[in-house]
């Protein structure tokens, strides 16, 4: 991937310009064969293609040369007819190499790894297509608890490093792209971008994906507008965790600057606008995603921020920032516009550490925890290069004419100097300043605001001309507020098929659930570990058996049609079957720790090792719920933080039947089921990636059985999650 200069790019963007309304070729209709190439215009015969894709590199079918035009007419290519193991897809359904001015349009691609991947094509537009159903893990995060292996890190994408992570659409080195009138949904990715300049993305719907909608790395220029991206989203629970996992309706990283995001709705994702300068920028101070316009979006209902932009200037105007932890992080922000948004409910406004000229003006707070808090962390340590190079105090800031309603504390500053307020409002507040002894410098002035008199069209006369304008907002009666991300192991659901939901369960073991999805009548198949207590319209109440008996609940569905999360599309008064199962049997754990050293390390001493477990007194021992752990073992101080063993032992009973056994934990993990090795992770540097904590095996068990745990960690975090969960 060579990224070429973004001024060269524009240069030839208008060179070629003149040359896309030139005649395509005459198309022919044909049909399709796994590896074929197209190399002229078609239009595919309408149908299903089941065409293999195993590896990016071979695709199942390859689009190369300049001016061609593929319609696929609605036809379906698909990548795996296993539809529902969405997390072992492989491959890509077409690639286009090398070339300019080649058009797809009508396709639907699903059951790959990659739906459409592009690389040095200038000029490519993609429209019409559907792409949802592809590649997306199978998330470890339960609703009481999270799973860090579910974390996801973009940090890096020079060496197509994202493609691990699968994507709708994945874009390398294409210019001048238009993709419009897409839809990709139910996958991990929606549309990711790298070196990619001058695109114009708009008309798209890239929601319900549990991590991303639409990502950019090095790419600029671009105009993304009237876009929808809700729901991308994963690390969330409602009441129980709110984390995000590194999730977005947007993500912009590594020199990402001046591209235009305007009126999308990027509402219920992990972070709504996430943009991070990038590594070299953290390193340097040198470069940054900057002078990015940020206009009339609707952010809101984040778990984490609304918008993150850090070490960074960029304009932020008229957006919906509502219910998230923050409305703005910006840390390390400077010259930056943040004017004319609209924050409402969340637990701060706007939050800059180490922020610098930076304007706020014009913007409404209503019913936030926290107004503005701005601060710098004393005498902090220069922990990367940025802040060895470049002046990073906190200071300069010009606060004008916002208004302020309802908001306990409006200004929380620390360690800040030389702030102008002008002519802002504030009413129902409890603290107005919050300030500590290290703010220097406030001055209080009537000067009006800098942007009081810019119309709105200052802005709006860079947008694209002819682009369609479209409504892509929420509807007032569509669920909104996180209390509506409701998270599943595939993702986050849509409200568009049953789902029976579990709520909670009280101190007498009746466990509650709403059953969600279209209107139509559903009824108990089967109910195992529970007894019936009520029924009542929408809801379900179950009475446990007792703690230790797992609980699996059947029930069938007859009414509307509706698509299931795999794209499987049930027709009307067809029945469908939806369920519920615990998502871990109850397990015991028996559990010591021990320390070890050189002498003993379990891959250069194995012996030594095998003799520590079995002759030596362990450092702490103690008898927990496995799903416990985490929280137990990080109460006991006097555990080692680091070179320890952790060795569990388990008994369990089981009835007749198939089981999954997922374990997420690192450095070395091993696990046995009565003496027989099925887990074996016992190398070190295995874990480049998070998603590398995780492990699992399929059992075939029955009655009673042993479990032991063999765990060791040379340094870092021991987390040490495990569940069994019987598959039906």
């Amino acid at each position: 991937m060579n990224c070429i200069s973004t001024k060269k790019l524009f240069r030839l963007s208008l060179l070629f310009a003149p040359l896309f309304a030139q005649a395509q070729q005459t198309e022919s209709e044909i049909t399709l064969n796994t590896g074929d190439v197209i190399t002229r215009s078609v239009v595919i015969k309408k149908g299903t293609y089941y065409l293999d894709g195993k590896d990016p590199l071979l695709p199942a079918i390859t689009i190369e040369g300049n001016n061609i035009t593929v319609d696929f007419n609605g036809s379906v290519l698909c990548g795996n007819k296993d539809y529902k193991v969405p997390d072992q897809f492989t491959g890509t359904g077409i690639l286009v190499k090398k070339g300019s001015k080649v058009t797809i349009k009508n396709a639907i691609i699903k059951g790959y790894k990659v739906g459409i991947m592009a690389k040095e094509v200038n000029a490519l537009e993609i429209t019409g297509c559907d792409l949802s159903y592809n590649y997306r893990r199978r998330l470890q995060s339960g609703r009481l608890k999270e799973d860090l292996s579910d974390w996801m890190s973009y940090h890096h994408n020079e060496n197509d490093e994202w493609l691990r992570f699968g994507a709708g659409i994945y874009l390398d080195s294409c210019n001048n792209a238009l993709v419009r009138d897409n839809v990709i949904t139910n996958g991990q990715c929606g549309l990711m971008m790298t070196c990619s300049n001058n695109g114009r993305i708009y008309n798209n719907n890239f929601s319900f994906n549990s991590a991303i909608g639409i990502g950019m790395y090095r790419s600029n220029y671009n105009q993304l507008l009237y876009n929808k991206a809700d729901w991308n989203v994963r690390g969330y629970s409602y009441g129980y965790y709110y984390r995000g996992q590194d999730s977005g309706g947007m993500l912009v990283f590594a020199q990402c600057s001046n591209n235009v995001f305007a009126h999308n709705s990027v509402t219920h994702s992990g972070d709504g606008f996430f943009l991070w300068a990038g590594q070299e920028t953290q390193d340097t101070g040198l470069g940054g995603c900057n002078d990015n316009l940020i206009y009339d979006n609707d952010f809101s209902y984040a778990p984490t921020n609304a918008v993150e932009i850090t070490f960074s200037r960029n304009k932020v105007i008229k957006n919906k920032l509502h219910g998230c932890w923050h409305g703005i992080w910006g840390g390390f922000s400077y010259n930056s516009v943040i004017v004319k948004n609209d924050f409402g409910g969340n637990l701060a406004g706007i939050s800059i550490e180490h922020g610098q000229n930076n304007i706020i003006e014009q913007n409404t707070f209503t019913a936030d925890s926290m107004g503005i808090e701005l601060w710098a962390i004393p005498n902090r340590r220069a922990d990367f290069g940025l802040m060895e190079r470049k002046d990073t105090r906190s200071r300069n800031y010009h606060i004008t004419g916002n208004v302020f309603t309802k908001v306990p504390v409006v200004y929380a500053l620390k360690n800040t100097q030389d702030i102008t307020l002008s002519n802002n409002e504030a009413t129902g507040y409890r603290t107005l300043e919050r300030l500590d002894t290290l703010v220097k410098g406030m001055e209080r002035t009537d000067a009006k605001p800098v942007y009081d008199y810019l119309p709105d069209s200052i802005y709006v006369a860079s947008l694209l001309p002819g682009v369609p304008k479209r409504n892509v907002f929420l509807p007032n009666d569509h669920p909104q507020g996180k209390q509506s991300i409701l998270m599943t192991e595939w993702g986050p659901y849509n409200f568009a098929y049953p789902l029976l939901w579990w709520t909670k369960t009280d101190n007498q073991g009746q466990m509650y659930f709403d059953i969600k999805g279209p209107a139509g009548e559903w009824s108990i198949k089967k109910l195992e570990g529970a007894n019936l207590k009520s029924r009542t319209g929408d809801q379900l109440i179950v009475q446990k058996q007792n703690s230790k008996t797992p609980v699996h609940i059947e029930l069938e569905y007859k009414g509307k049609s509706f698509v299931t999360p795999f794209g499987e599309t049930i027709t009307e008064s067809s029945p469908y079957t939806f369920s519920y199962t615990d998502p871990s049997l109850p397990m015991e754990w028996q559990v010591k720790w021990f320390n070890f050293t050189k002498e003993n390390d379990p891959i250069q001493q194995p012996a030594a090792f095998e003799a520590l477990l079995k002759d030596s007194t362990p450092v702490k021992t103690a008898t927990v719920n496995a799903d416990e752990f985490d929280r137990v073992q990080g109460s006991m101080r006097e555990l080692p933080r680091t070179h320890f063993i952790t060795e569990v032992n388990s008994n369990i009973k089981v009835s007749k039947g198939k089981y999954r056994l997922d374990i997420s934990a690192g450095d070395l993990i091993r696990v046995y089921v009565d003496n027989k090795l099925v887990i074996d992770s016992w190398k070190r540097g295995t874990i480049q990636n998070d998603a590398d904590w995780h492990q699992e095996a399929t059992l075939d068990l029955k009655g009673k059985h042993h479990i032991r745990i063999l765990k060791v960690q040379y340094g870092g975090y021991g987390m040490l999650n495990c569940k069994l969960q019987k598959i039906y």
